[in-house]
């Protein structure tokens, strides 16, 4: 890193650190932080204590920008790592983002058509509001109806002001590990604030998909979008998020839609290999005719044949019950600190799945329903987290998008089992070499 690169990130954390500590002090974090951390790590914490640290913690994130909002709306997913009272708080910054201004909204409209905007007609009240963007319903000079999806103005800057602050920080204090977490996370962020790769996204996924009878992707106006804005087609349909609320008076139809939603994201993971990031209830649609809309592709996985490789050591050493090939996969996600304890590490691990293997063998055969697999996973998290062990953002991507669905799934039909439901899928993804050890192990 150049001198001057590093005077930028010194400069910016003069300017930042002095706004993040009013604002700790402001929504009493300042006293809280080091007691929360204390605690965090002990069990039989009240939930009252949680649920007042959370909503302070939601207020200060809220207020610190861009960066720390998206960091708490990471965290709120993380209730493998978290107490489940401190991510239910944290959910809240999903809903409490304020609009951008008028003013705002018209700069980044004409700074986007310069020529005069494509609209006959354009709803200035957004149908949802991110700590990014903001998304509008429109109508087509050529009639179309659409969604048009605009980044705040100036965003980028603020992200990379605040990303250069949280370097210089962790570059004094944290470790190799923290600044490898903390440039995963502005890679994530390059991405979502340039729109031109959400828009390479749809078109891919309606590519891929343009054949599938059951999904359906809405179509991106390309030539309409750019960098700072989105036009895409409106599908017309049912948010899952909507059918859930009714789900008591439409049971087959709730228990069609989870069928569909969670057979659809699977295949798309362990099929594909290329998934939707994000699908929670309100991103996926049950359109008229029956097939499931995709939306809001933003945040998108991939798998590297070495994140596949690791992710069939991983299946095989569990179905095997081999705690010492599970380690191995496992390291093979991860990043160690230089004093790992492989042998503390390994030892954790076995009770895991000496602990958690009788309940998923239960879940797999179909004798048992539950979340047995979703608290094993969430444990191995937990013992990775406690070694200080860093899992790179696609591993923890695809644990988010397979406990985001079988989430969503389940709250429409609690009957509903993931490993019953992914079996079939990842038959179709096995290898020849896969099936015989399969067919092996059966036999026996």
């Amino acid at each position: 890193m150049s001198l001057r690169e590093k005077a930028v990130q010194w400069k910016d954390a003069a300017t930042n650190v002095p706004r993040l500590a009013y604002n700790a002090v402001r929504f009493g974090m300042a006293p809280a932080a080091p007691r929360a951390l204390d605690t965090l790590q002990s069990e039989g914490v009240s939930d009252l204590h949680w649920k007042v640290l959370g909503d302070g913690l939601a207020r200060f994130l809220q207020s610190s920008g861009p960066v720390l909002t998206k960091m708490g709306q990471i965290l709120a997913a993380r209730d493998d790592l978290l107490p489940a009272e401190l991510c239910a708080r944290l959910e809240k910054l999903y809903s409490r983002q304020p609009p951008m201004p008028r003013r705002q909204l018209d700069q980044a409209l004409r700074e986007a058509f310069p020529g005069g905007a494509p609209f006959e007609s354009f709803e200035s009240e957004p149908l949802g509001v991110g700590s990014i963007g903001q998304v509008h319903r429109a109508r087509l000079r050529s009639g179309e109806e659409v969604i048009v999806k605009v980044i705040r103005p100036g965003i980028a800057r603020e992200i990379e002001r605040d990303m250069n602050a949280g370097r210089a920080l962790v570059g004094l204090f944290g470790s190799a590990i923290a600044l490898k977490a903390l440039e995963d996370l502005a890679v994530g962020f390059r991405g979502e604030v340039d729109l031109r790769n959400e828009a390479a996204s749809l078109e891919e996924f309606g590519r891929r998909f343009r054949k599938n009878p059951r999904v359906c992707v809405p179509k991106c106006y390309a030539e309409l979008s750019s960098e700072r804005v989105l036009v895409m087609e409106e599908l017309k349909g049912e948010p899952l998020s909507e059918l859930k609320r009714r789900a008591k008076d439409d049971r087959e139809g709730a228990r069609r839609a989870a069928d569909l939603a969670l057979k659809e994201i699977l295949s798309q993971v362990f099929v594909e290999g290329r998934f939707h990031g994000d699908p929670h209830a309100g991103n996926l649609l049950v359109l008229p005719d029956g097939r499931l809309g995709l939306i809001d592709l933003g945040l998108t996985g991939e798998f590297s044949s070495k994140d596949r490789k690791n992710i069939s050591r991983a299946v095989r050493a569990f179905l095997k019950r081999d705690p010492d090939s599970l380690i191995k996969a496992l390291l093979g996600f991860g990043t160690v600190p230089d004093d790992f304890d492989l042998k503390a590490f390994s030892a954790e691990i076995a009770e895991t799945v000496a602990r958690g293997k009788a309940g998923v063998a239960a879940q797999v055969s179909g004798k048992g329903g539950g979340d047995a697999l979703e608290r094993f996973v969430n444990d191995l998290f937990r013992v990775a987290f406690r070694h200080r062990v860093y899992v790179p953002s696609s591993a923890t991507l695809l644990i988010k998008t397979l406990v985001t669905i079988e989430g969503v799934a389940r709250s429409l039909d609690p009957d509903v089992d993931l490993v019953a439901a992914a079996w079939p899928v990842l038959l179709k993804s096995l290898t020849p070499s896969w099936l015989r050890w399969i067919s092996f192990r059966d036999s026996r």
